[in-house]
């Protein structure tokens, strides 16, 4: 654990860093400055690049992760492992990409009313996909080699960075709405040419083909694990991001405030929305990806106890951390969207129910990490081809037929969150006999659930500024106070006792 803790905390502050830039442009300039159709579009293209990555990696993203620590030999150039992955991933992606050419008729038949914008911008999307597909190839590689804070950094600084000035030399006149859709692509794609840069200089670019023994010999297992697995990934990304999609081809045009508005307008509200819902999985992410080649290294041990003690402690940070930044966005929500154009704010319970799946997402812990790269990753696939037909029809019914928009893609989405991490947290409990939860964690539970309603009887300051501040200095020190002071959550004392270190701060209050 010491690992995931002292690169997990890392990856934190580099998150935490990107996350004021991405408020930056999601609260202040991209609300501010584009129509809500053209934010719909900024967001739906990197959601569509999503899945478009994931058909292209063939699955090869989590074969890396499962099967690279039998290939790590630098000496031998890792037995030819990069060179052979991204020749499989460049080939999937020139099949993607026919496919996606074909079907254009058919996005303009779904598309061309509710969301004329996307039809427009339909190819810019082509580049978006090859730049995702080996961004995520080459992390999966550097996580392997447990090298994840400079890929991190670029993705969460870095291209936040740039797309502030993107948008800022939009808001200035400097460039109209299509150059600064192709520097916002352009920039998007440069994070692929920076992480192979990256990996240059650390000397593990080994792009030489290499014919190794090693290969062949593991190959019908690889072969046969990336064939579930591009369906695994596959289904995972239209899980995440086809609830924007449904909501842009499902609520068609419609009339707001006396102006006829289509379905990217609603696309709009709800991935800035979204993006709140991410700040609370930017600690649960940077621990899976330390955490995520550690759970290969055990398979490899057959440390099922060491296994566990992992599955545990990063549950029990993950709920403290979740319920923290929930209570801290929820409470503030009003003030933080004072700032935005007043149709955003309702996306309100857009952001209550996607959080809550969020939550319940990250307090199952490793559940997902620990199966696919088990020998029980087939059932992993089955969850997820039943949660793509349970997300797909669920939000059909939900804003469609009960016609509850953009709220009803939420619920449709937390439901589909909540029962797919159940099922998966039964199946690691019943195949490999353990669990994520401490009896601890039930306290954590219960004060965050005081603070929540608490939340309703503290009154507003008069001053949006003064309101945040005092909100969530109170929230915040009646949630983490007992927490801390009782060591309900060791891992999280722990946590912020190396956070105070290099300040020379100690406490016995923490110890």
């Amino acid at each position: 654990m010491g690992i995931v803790q002292r690169d997990g905390f890392k990856l934190t502050v580099v998150s935490y860093i990107g996350l004021i830039l991405g408020y930056v442009n999601k609260v202040l300039l991209f609300p501010n400055f584009l129509d809500t159709e053209q934010v719909g579009l900024t967001n739906i293209m990197i959601n569509i690049a999503v899945i478009y990555a994931q058909f292209s990696a063939l699955g090869l993203n989590g074969v890396v992760l499962r099967f690279f620590p039998f290939f790590r030999d630098k000496e031998k150039a890792h037995h030819g492992f990069l060179f052979w992955t991204s020749l499989l991933m460049g080939g999937g992606f020139v099949l993607t990409t026919v496919l996606f050419v074909v079907c254009k008729p058919l996005v303009v038949t779904y598309y061309s009313e509710s969301a004329k914008l996307l039809v427009e911008y339909y190819y810019y999307i082509i580049p978006l996909g090859l730049a995702t597909v080996f961004f995520q190839l080459y992390d999966s590689y550097l996580r392997s080699l447990l090298k994840t804070v400079v890929p991190s950094f670029l993705n969460e600084v870095v291209l936040r960075f740039l797309t502030t000035v993107c948008i800022s030399l939009y808001a200035l006149k400097l460039v109209d709405f299509g150059h600064f859709v192709m520097l916002y692509v352009a920039v998007n794609c440069s994070m692929a040419v920076m992480v192979i840069a990256y990996t240059f200089y650390l000397r593990q670019l080994f792009l030489k083909p290499i014919f190794s023994p090693r290969i062949k010999r593991l190959s019908k297992h690889m072969v046969g694990y990336g064939l579930y697995s591009i369906l695994a990934s596959s289904g995972n990304a239209l899980i995440a991001n086809v609830d924007a999609l449904m909501i842009a081809a499902l609520m068609g045009t419609q009339i707001v405030n006396g102006t006829q508005v289509g379905g990217m307008y609603f696309v709009g509200i709800y991935t800035t929305v979204f993006f709140f819902t991410t700040v609370m999985l930017i600690p649960y992410r940077s621990i899976l990806k330390i955490a995520s080649p550690l759970v290969a290294q055990h398979w490899k041990e057959k440390t099922m106890s060491g296994m566990e003690k992992l599955y545990k402690q990063v549950t029990a940070v993950c709920l403290v951390v979740g319920i923290l930044v929930f209570l801290g966005i929820w409470a503030d929500f009003d003030d933080i969207f004072s700032f935005m154009p007043k149709q955003f704010a309702s996306g309100k319970y857009v952001f209550l129910f996607l959080s809550l799946g969020r939550l319940f997402d990250m307090v199952t812990g490793l559940n997902g990490v620990i199966t696919y790269t088990s020998r029980k990753y087939r059932y992993d696939l089955a969850l997820t081809i039943g949660l793509v037909i349970l997300t797909v029809g669920l939000n059909y019914v939900f804003i469609r037929v009960l016609d509850l928009g953009m709220n009803g893609a939420a619920i449709a989405t937390m439901i589909s969150i909540v029962v797919y991490n159940i099922l998966k947290l039964l199946l690691v409990r019943y195949f490999f006999g353990i669990q994520p939860f401490q009896k601890d964690n039930i306290w954590v539970v219960l004060i965050g659930g005081a603070c929540f309603v608490l939340n309703y009887f503290i009154p507003y300051f008069g001053n949006v500024y003064l309101d945040l501040a005092v909100r969530s200095v109170i929230l915040g020190s009646l949630f983490l106070g007992p927490i801390l002071l009782f060591r309900i959550s060791p891992e999280v004392n722990d946590f912020v006792i190396k956070f105070l270190k290099p300040f020379g701060i100690r406490s016995k209050f923490l110890e």
